[in-house]
């Protein structure tokens, strides 16, 4: 009888902890179903992010250009705040200050080169953007690399968020991306006056905020 008792409790134990088990199992995929539904959705979050933010650019490139008596084909201007939004995405800077810099250096000009040899739409001299192209691990062959405004626009925002993370202040950073860092930093070394009036032409570019 006790021989009994002990084999029945033992099949007890072995059903019950057959039942937990399984209970247990069940619980554990509701567990996993939920965090990949969660998952899920946050990538969902993520995308429709992304494509708010894409859309966001292009209708305020579009209003730049109008502002400004601009006209580029439809296939550049999608391209380029395509380019903007990425950029501005990977380096913290907003699209407008990105678009604010064009305007100012170049009207939206991607030819444009200017007295001191800066070229393309953000106005890169050569010789800054041969080191921000081996910081961004972009082949350099030469200067013509400036001509195409998607890589300009990514050396540019580059080489200003640089600037920004140096001086931290983005008047000053704006004002040694027009005069060169090493002026920049030797003015503020002697507590000079700093040439200014290139950042408010930028700052005065920029979307009016209510």
């Amino acid at each position: 009888m006790r021989y009994v008792t002990h084999t029945l409790t033992l099949v007890l134990m072995v059903i019950l902890g057959f039942m937990v088990g399984a209970r247990y199992q069940k619980l554990m995929d509701n567990v996993d179903g939920m965090h990949n539904l969660v998952a899920v959705q946050k990538n969902k979050i993520a995308e429709l992010r992304a494509d708010n933010s894409h859309l966001t650019t292009v209708v305020r490139l579009r209003e730049v250009l109008e502002d400004n008596r601009v006209r580029l084909a439809r296939a550049t201007v999608e391209e380029m705040a395509t380019r903007v939004d990425q950029v501005s995405r990977r380096y913290g800077v907003s699209p407008d200050m990105i678009f604010a810099v064009i305007q100012t250096e170049s009207a939206f000009d991607p030819m444009a080169v200017s007295d001191s040899g800066a070229v393309g739409l953000m106005q890169l001299l050569p010789s800054t953007a041969r080191e921000v192209a081996q910081e961004l691990n972009i082949q350099w062959t030469d200067g013509r690399i400036l001509w195409d405004p998607l890589t300009n626009i990514e050396m540019g925002t580059f080489y200003l968020r640089s600037l920004i993370s140096r001086f931290n202040n983005v008047e000053v950073a704006l004002a040694a991306y027009n005069q060169g860092p090493n002026r920049i930093a030797a003015l503020q070394a002697t507590n000079a006056a700093l040439p200014m009036a290139y950042s408010g032409r930028v700052f005065s570019a920029l979307p009016e905020r209510n």
